[in-house]
């Protein structure tokens, strides 16, 4: 090998080692992202498109007479290339020439960059007025993906890892909103506001210290279960500078009161709870036990409904009807 073919071969590595895979179908012609793309050829990496060049059909076309399966970012445009998705993600959702599997990762992608933001402990201010638009315009853009049953079972495969408190709330967020799509007609504005709810029930949390969620509920004192329960009135809070609707402000409350009134923090009983309410808190029960804790395994779809049977009385039983049809279309019980 000679050297200048030995030195391009190190630098191809080496660029290879801060590169990740994107799908040749995030190319959407007319748009254009601030990420340079690049493509494998014999082993060797080519840079496709420049940063900022905008894309054509022509580009698509090439791609596809090449049977390009990955393109390439660099890893420090990774924040760049997510936010070119979440900007496009309604023309991705919709584009029927795009695999499933392949909107519902760009989906999965756009919406966890997104959620860990709103998380991140270590910003100041994590829910900013910036943050609270971006998330109510993906879970606008989101609805009509959500609502079909083959998007479902792909997002469910993305969905289902991870014990972060962001991990749980986009878990809820994809069950409320694929529940409510059951019952709910022509009402965009409730969907969105009872998604926001669902992505957002429990950032309270993030005001509490971390250990107090170590540990089952009833093995805490009661000083620190005082605390634990306060976590949906913190979440109101958070968001008090916020211009959130009513309904979100009521799913972030309300999320852990039961049907018997034994919830909290009211004890409010299910004929005062709306019923996106109750739909949230039964996502909500459902996803926290399908997804386990630091002190208790997953739960299998099938242990989780066995366990909310058992507790009957808590849930309003036709939501708890329409959770298991819905479920079921997606094949996850």
């Amino acid at each position: 090998m000679s050297r200048t073919s030995e030195a391009r071969d190190t630098l191809s590595r080496a660029i290879q080692g801060r590169l990740f895979k994107v799908s040749p179908y995030m190319i959407l012609p007319s748009k254009s992202g601030r990420f340079s793309l690049f493509l494998k050829q014999d082993d060797n990496l080519v840079l496709y498109a420049e940063k900022g060049e905008r894309f054509t059909e022509a580009h698509k076309q090439r791609l596809g007479a090449m049977g390009v399966e990955h393109l390439y970012v660099r890893t420090d445009e990774q924040t760049d290339y997510v936010a070119y998705v979440r900007d496009n993600l309604l023309d991705i959702l919709e584009n029927e020439s795009i695999p499933v599997r392949e909107r519902g990762r760009a989906w999965n992608d756009a919406t966890q960059a997104l959620a860990r933001e709103v998380f991140d402990r270590g910003l100041p201010k994590p829910l900013n007025g910036v943050r609270f638009q971006k998330i109510r315009s993906l879970i606008k853009s989101s609805l009509r993906f959500l609502a079909r049953e083959d998007a479902l079972r792909e997002i469910a495969r993305f969905i289902s890892e991870g014990r972060e408190i962001y991990h749980h709330g986009i878990g809820v967020m994809v069950f409320t909103t694929s529940m409510l799509g059951t019952f709910v007609k022509d009402d965009a504005d409730l969907m969105v506001a009872a998604g926001m709810g669902a992505m957002l029930h429990d950032i309270g949390k993030l005001e509490l210290p971390r250990h107090l969620f170590s540990r089952p509920l009833d093995e805490l004192s009661p000083e620190d279960q005082a605390q634990v329960r306060s976590h949906p009135a913190l979440g109101v809070g958070v968001c008090s500078a916020l211009p959130l609707p009513q309904q979100t402000l009521q799913c972030i409350l309300f999320h852990h009161e039961r049907e018997d009134g034994s919830g909290y923090p009211s004890g409010a009983q299910g004929e005062l709870m709306p019923a996106y309410v109750k739909v949230l808190a039964l996502c909500n029960e459902y996803d926290n036990l399908t997804r386990g804790t630091e002190y208790r395994k997953p739960f299998t779809p099938f242990e989780a409904l066995t366990h909310i049977k058992a507790r009957r009385n808590q849930f309003d039983l036709d939501m708890l009807k329409r959770l298991i049809v819905v479920l079921s279309k997606a094949d996850l019980a």
